[in-house]
């Protein structure tokens, strides 16, 4: 957590010259790239934090860093199997009836063809061969076989689009599923969360507070849990109340020392300059201007991200 950041101001008075103010801030050290794990989104809203690998433990790329409550989502992925087995089960039991369905259809519609065919010919016999009676009923057969054919034709077209749209539906159905399936999969994923490169462990603050993130925690979707940073590009983050932002000037030299080594003084550079003040909740109602000093770590050092760092540099009064 950052401490107040200035600690104190000395004014040094020269009789022959302006007065001039140094400043002590404290800082801490950042890494330029960073994996960072943030607490994802769960059917309840909020998610626990189950396990987090220890705080300044080395995790190798690969290794589970963080693990979420998923007890909910484990539940809702059971019962989405079961309902897509239940669908599929459905789709052949409607694949397994449509075929029975077009199979009366088909031979429906080729008995009444072959009606029609027996049909067509009787009618065509002439009143020399046959009688008047069975002339008549011979052609009103006929009429009776055109409208029967015409019937089952209609019928099996009928069949084969009602096939056609139940199994669509049904397909549907199992694609919801499925997609509802992997949807829950991907989040069940999320709440197991591994390394993607080799960097100590190190904890989140909560937003609200500013202590740090514990095992047993209930998160809000957003909040950071955990960071792997890089050892490469590591910086000094500050800040600086609004009231002293016009002491600041880009390239200003400054004394590093670092609370872990405080007998091995380092120099750094102010490189950055936030345009926008921030309001830090733990600290306040008052707003701060976000600093970066770089740093080259000559004594080698063995520096991590995390570690406290004072700075002492001269300001520039930019009123003058």
């Amino acid at each position: 957590m950052y401490q107040a950041i200035i600690l104190t101001t000395l004014l040094l008075v020269n009789s022959a010259a302006i007065a001039q103010e140094t400043f002590l801030l404290s800082g801490q050290i950042k890494a330029s790239e960073n994996q960072s794990f943030y607490a994802p989104k769960s059917n309840s809203w909020r998610v626990q934090v189950q396990w987090i690998l220890p705080e300044g433990e080395i995790a190798q790329e690969g290794d589970l860093v963080v693990v979420y409550d998923s007890g909910s989502i484990q539940s809702e992925i059971e019962q989405v199997n079961v309902s897509l087995i239940s669908a599929q089960e459905e789709l052949h039991r409607i694949k397994t009836t449509s075929e029975q369905n077009l199979l009366e259809s088909t031979y429906a519609e080729k008995r009444t063809t072959l009606m029609l065919e027996k049909a067509r010919i009787d009618a065509s016999i002439t009143l020399e061969h046959i009688s008047r009676y069975d002339h008549e009923k011979y052609q009103l057969e006929y009429e009776k076989a055109i409208i029967a054919n015409a019937k089952t034709k209609e019928s099996l077209k009928q069949t084969v689009l009602s096939n056609q749209v139940s199994i669509a539906k049904q397909k549907i159905k199992i694609t919801k599923h499925q997609d509802k399936l992997q949807y829950n999969q991907d989040k069940l994923n999320q709440m197991s969360l591994k390394a993607k490169r080799t960097g100590p462990v190190l904890y989140g603050n909560h937003p609200w507070t500013g202590e740090k993130i514990y095992v047993g925690i209930t998160a809000q979707p957003g909040w950071k849990i955990v960071e792997i940073p890089s050892l490469n590009g590591m910086y000094i983050e500050a800040w600086v109340h609004e009231v002293d932002y016009k002491y600041l000037a880009l390239g200003t030299t400054a004394s590093l020392i670092f609370d872990a080594f405080p007998q091995q003084p380092l120099t750094a550079k102010l490189s950055e300059i936030s345009t926008q003040p921030e309001a830090r909740k733990e600290w306040g109602n008052d707003v701060y201007f976000r600093t970066h000093f770089e740093f080259s770590n000559d004594l080698a050092l063995n520096l991590l991200p995390g570690m406290s760092a004072q700075l002492e540099f001269t300001g520039v009064n930019n009123d003058k």
